[in-house]
């Protein structure tokens, strides 16, 4: 189904697993979660229910974020890699199972669904710091948004077979007793998607750059430690890390957020459906563009064109309400081309920096800094939008995309 020429073995199987891990994000983070979080969760007040799904967002991305180095740092020895992919994986494929449980209470979801968050969030640690086992320097740029891609692809397959069955609920096709098992149906589609397109990952991805010698937890604090010690030699590093921080945040808020901020705003189930599949489909070419301006512009000049596309969405949004709905395509619109080649890049533009001992601990770091980012703005809107309305809380995104923008302009170069 997915030929991916120009790509070789192991970039081809590394690829494979965004295929993978999108149908995941697509059908039950952006668009299923939320909308069945609202209907188990439907005695408490709209209000109250968006903003503890934000904060719930914001922990799972705190959780991540405290357990991203020390991931990383352990990957280090040989071997180490693909055990503690394995192991993610398969915690996040079981906590997505127990999603679909019948009649569980709006607590036991939310427990549920933070472990195959937090799971599925270790897991692509272990993945990005992979990128530089299975191709060269050289192609990282390409091979990286190459997996953005043909995610956004990938993703849209099991998501239309997925959708059907709750599309024809809310449609009144099929009667509303039925929208637990279509909601349920769904999820086991993005669940063995996940499973097939994993498959060449774990059988072909070898850990090629590692550690050899004590491979122990002290050792592994230790190197953390040292890195820390170490920040003025790696300056330049962590400035880049700090910024995408700050602008990544933004973009993995929206990831996770778009259907409860849509719903705030007064859009309905259909028009969000329809927002998500053309978000898909604009993201698929963007990304593979945003891969090919790199050679042109360089990583930097490329990360800031997806930082003023997200700004402009934002600002869009601001004047979405019951009669301007409509609006919501325009952010979907500016979303989709900048969501996959901003995250693309921003892994590859990174990863060409690193002192190749270092790297996977430095990814580590890295999914630190990305983890993070993911719990500044929820626990703002989160704040915001109990007080305000959600049209003038969405503004704040703007702040950290700000500070993003400002700490990359003092990243020097690459190297």
């Amino acid at each position: 189904m997915f030929k991916l020429k120009n790509l070789n073995k192991l970039e081809r199987s590394w690829v494979l697993y965004d295929v993978a891990n999108s149908a995941y994000i697509l059908t039950v983070i952006t668009v299923l979660f939320p909308i069945y979080y609202d209907i188990v969760g439907g005695a408490l007040p709209q209000e109250e229910r968006s903003s503890l799904f934000m904060v719930i967002t914001a922990i799972i991305a705190l959780i991540i974020a405290l357990l991203s180095p020390l991931i990383g740092a352990l990957s280090n020895y040989r071997g180490n890699k693909k055990k503690f992919f394995v192991i993610f994986f398969v915690v996040a494929i079981l906590g997505t199972v127990a999603l679909i449980v019948p009649n569980l209470s709006y607590v036991a979801l939310l427990a549920f669904f933070v472990i195959s968050s937090i799971a599925y969030g270790l897991t692509n640690v272990v993945y990005d710091a992979f990128l530089i086992d299975v191709t060269t320097e050289e192609r990282m740029d390409y091979v990286s948004s190459q997996g953005y891609a043909w995610g956004y692809i990938g993703s849209m397959i099991p998501f239309i077979i997925a959708i059907i069955p709750y599309a024809l609920v809310t449609f009144g096709i099929l009667n509303p007793d039925f929208e637990y098992l279509s909601i349920a149906f769904a999820f086991l589609v993005a669940i063995v998607w996940w499973l097939i397109f994993s498959i060449p990952f774990l059988k072909d991805v070898k850990q090629t750059y590692n550690e050899d010698g004590e491979n122990s937890l002290k050792k592994s604090l230790k190197e953390i430690f040292n890195t820390f010690k170490d920040i003025k030699k790696y300056k330049n590093i962590f400035i880049f890390m700090l910024a995408y921080l700050f602008y990544i945040d933004v973009v993995n808020t929206v990831i996770r957020l778009a259907v409860t901020i849509g719903t705030d705003l007064q859009v309905g189930v259909s028009t969000l459906l329809g927002v998500v599949m053309l978000v898909q489909v604009v993201a698929f070419p963007s990304a593979i563009y945003y891969g090919k301006l790199t050679k042109k512009y360089g990583g930097k000049k490329v990360i800031y064109i997806g930082i003023i596309t997200y700004a402009l969405a934002i600002l869009a949004t601001y004047f979405i309400n019951s009669e301007t709905t409509y609006l919501m395509f325009l952010v979907g619109l500016l979303v989709g081309t900048a969501q996959g080649g901003i995250q693309s890049i921003s892994r590859s533009f990174f990863a060409k920096m690193l002192p190749m001992k270092k790297a996977n601990e430095f990814f580590g770091f890295f999914s630190i800094f990305g983890r993070f980012a993911g719990i500044i703005s929820p626990f703002l809107l989160a704040a915001l939008t109990l007080s305000i309305s959600t049209n003038v809380a969405v503004l704040i995104l703007l702040l950290p995309l700000g500070i993003g923008a400002f700490l990359l302009s003092l990243v020097k170069s690459e190297k």
